[in-house]
């Protein structure tokens, strides 16, 4: 006998239709799969990532700063950070001697990547949002296309800003004028960024253990706007899978383009108006006299009365036919 529970559902194994045969109950496949589900998520991984990327920077940041900061204090008169570096007075020299360092950095780059970070939640926050609705065709496509133009526009704005601050940040790296030897080191008035003092001192001064993961998670930290750019540039091509369904750039400039699996918005409607309905004319029964029953004087006769006779209207060519009492 059947079970009335099973149904036909299709991707159910062999194993699973046997214990719900013995149970009476239905087994769900934990093999089946949602395709619609998979495709959400694989719109979305672009849009996540640009938001881990801009999340890591940060932490990056805040990490090349704090192994930094450790090592220095603050002088009591000035405020000024200070670190005491111990090695050769020159090189070649077998003199060894601590130096006082004072450090004076450009904030500037550090700025600019952490504003940086701040716009990439906003964008991929944006992005989630809008290609979660635009994952439905359901919906007036003025408010698609809305949300379509402000994912485009904030990942290119996303790019460029990323791109600018690589190309700042990384000019300012260049042109800074590090230690070229011992003699260097102990100059007043030196202002560099976080990632040369870390790389300079790790260079002059291996022995201190924290310069090297300092100078490193720096860079990476710089260049990690690479895969910034990278991630918008993923966001935008999910963009383009979604609007090319709609009909491609022509849908998004105002064109009527095509929804789901319709050629055209407009397919649905009827090209030709349709018939009016016009009913026959109805064919009137006349009713019939009433009959007088010769009986007992007491008697009351019957009398009766016409009833509502059925009749048939033809319908036009767009209408159902139906039953109409008079």
């Amino acid at each position: 006998m059947e079970n009335p529970y099973l149904g036909n559902r299709p991707f159910v194994s062999a194993s699973a239709q046997q214990e719900e045969s013995q149970t009476g109950r239905p087994r769900y496949d934990f093999k089946m799969r949602n395709p619609n589900g998979c495709r959400v998520v694989l719109l979305l991984i672009p849009s996540l990532f640009l938001f881990a990327v801009g999340a890591l920077i940060l932490v990056l940041e805040r990490i090349s700063s704090s192994l930094l900061l450790n090592q220095t204090g603050r002088n009591s008169r000035t405020g000024a950070f200070e670190i005491t570096l111990y090695g050769p007075t020159s090189a070649g020299s077998s003199d060894f001697t601590n130096t006082d360092v004072t450090l004076r950095f450009v904030q500037t780059p550090v700025y600019a990547i952490l504003g940086v970070c701040a716009i990439s939640y906003i964008v991929s926050g944006l992005a989630v949002f809008g290609i979660w609705d635009l994952r439905r065709i359901e919906g007036t496509a003025r408010h698609q296309r809305m949300w379509s133009w402000i994912i485009l526009v904030s990942n290119f704005i996303m790019i460029g800003a990323s791109a600018g601050v690589l190309g700042y940040v990384s000019s300012v790296q260049s042109n800074e004028k590090a230690w070229q030897n011992y003699e260097d080191v102990g100059k007043d008035g030196q202002d560099f960024t976080k990632e040369t003092w870390s790389c300079q001192i790790d260079k002059f001064y291996p022995d201190q253990n924290w310069a090297g993961p300092a100078c490193g998670t720096a860079k990476a930290t710089r260049f990690l706007l690479i895969a910034m750019i990278v991630a918008s540039l993923l966001v935008i091509v999910s963009l383009w899978v979604l609007i090319r369904e709609r009909g491609g750039f022509k849908w998004l400039s105002g064109g009527k383009g095509r929804y789901g699996g319709f050629a055209s918005v407009y397919e649905m409607q009827p090209t030709t108006p349709s018939a009016p309905y016009m009913p026959q004319p109805v064919q009137q029964w006349s009713a019939q006299p009433a009959q007088q029953w010769a009986g007992h004087p007491n008697q009351q006769y019957q009398q009766w009365v016409p009833q509502p006779i059925a009749y048939d209207v033809q319908p036009s060519a767009v209408s159902d036919q139906r039953t109409v009492f008079k």
